[in-house]
């Protein structure tokens, strides 16, 4: 516990630290969305937020106390305070698209799946200004997994190829196929989030998170229990809080004075840890 909490001292003036130990997955109904917060070590369902807006629910982002979601039967972008537990309703919605599915985020827009049977990917400011229409190569329309994620300071985004499909690939921020096949789930995937360290794929039928290390590699599956009575395990796309997962924007820096003062805080608390260890 000591050298872990060095480490995210140490990692902190740098980098963000991921602490969050929660993934949100939002669940098709055939009604009214509901999304479960599940805790990712133990797998239990920690909390269920209902009255939620639109049918049938698809996408879902969180990023600090705002948690963004889609339906799957119309083009709305609907958002939620989670301290508050108050439903915002439609942000913005998509024009053209019958559905949307998953919805991604890059700490500054939004890139959301289209669930009209094309294989399109729309991207979006958060205030609901078009940017740009993506098309990924190996999707076949319908696809329900699609996430953001950077390693080496670039960034992606993954894929999976159809609806519930356990292939998924990774595409550079063009629409560009970088690498297929990148990771195998199994049983029908619908969702995969990015928590920073590994990836998580959901199973749709036998309710469970796939892990998967940022090579591709499986490493274990975490079943998902303790939902509601009348809340069936239905999870399709997840996020990761991307307010812990993603570094500052560029430039974003803290201010020299506080930079000094944590450096010198962390240092000393690093020498006490280091002074119990001797003793």
């Amino acid at each position: 516990m000591k050298r872990i909490l060095v480490l995210c001292f140490l990692a902190a003036l740098s980098t963000a630290c991921y602490a969050d130990n929660f993934i949100y997955g939002n669940n098709a109904t055939g009604g009214s969305p509901y999304i479960f917060k599940i805790d990712k070590t133990s797998g239990a369902i920690v909390q269920t937020y209902t009255g939620l807006s639109g049918n049938n629910g698809r996408g879902v982002v969180v990023v600090g106390t705002t948690m963004y979601y889609t339906a799957a039967n119309n083009s709305s972008i609907y958002s939620y305070n989670l301290a508050t537990s108050t439903d915002n309703g439609s942000i913005f919605t998509v024009p053209g698209a019958a559905g949307l599915s998953t919805i991604a985020y890059d700490g500054t827009n939004f890139y959301v799946g289209d669930y009209s049977g094309t294989n399109q990917v729309y991207k979006y400011t958060t205030t609901g200004a078009y940017i740009a229409t993506l098309n990924l190569a190996n999707c076949t329309g319908y696809c329900d997994g699609l996430e953001y994620f950077q390693q080496g300071g670039i960034g992606y985004l993954i894929e999976n190829r159809d609806d519930g499909g356990n292939i998924y690939d990774v595409y550079n921020l063009d629409g560009s196929l970088k690498t297929a096949a990148f990771i195998t789930s199994s049983g029908s995937s619908t969702g995969i989030a990015f928590d920073g360290t590994t990836f998580f794929t959901s199973n749709l039928y036998s309710p469970g998170l796939n892990e998967f290390d940022t090579s591709g590699t499986f490493i274990k599956t975490l079943n998902i229990t303790g939902a509601p009575s009348d809340f069936s395990f239905l999870v399709e796309d997840l996020s990761a809080d991307y307010a812990t997962v993603l570094p500052p924007p560029s430039g974003a820096t803290p201010e020299p004075s506080s930079l000094v003062l944590f450096g010198t805080g962390a240092l000393g608390m690093i020498g006490a840890f280091r002074r119990k260890l001797k003793a």
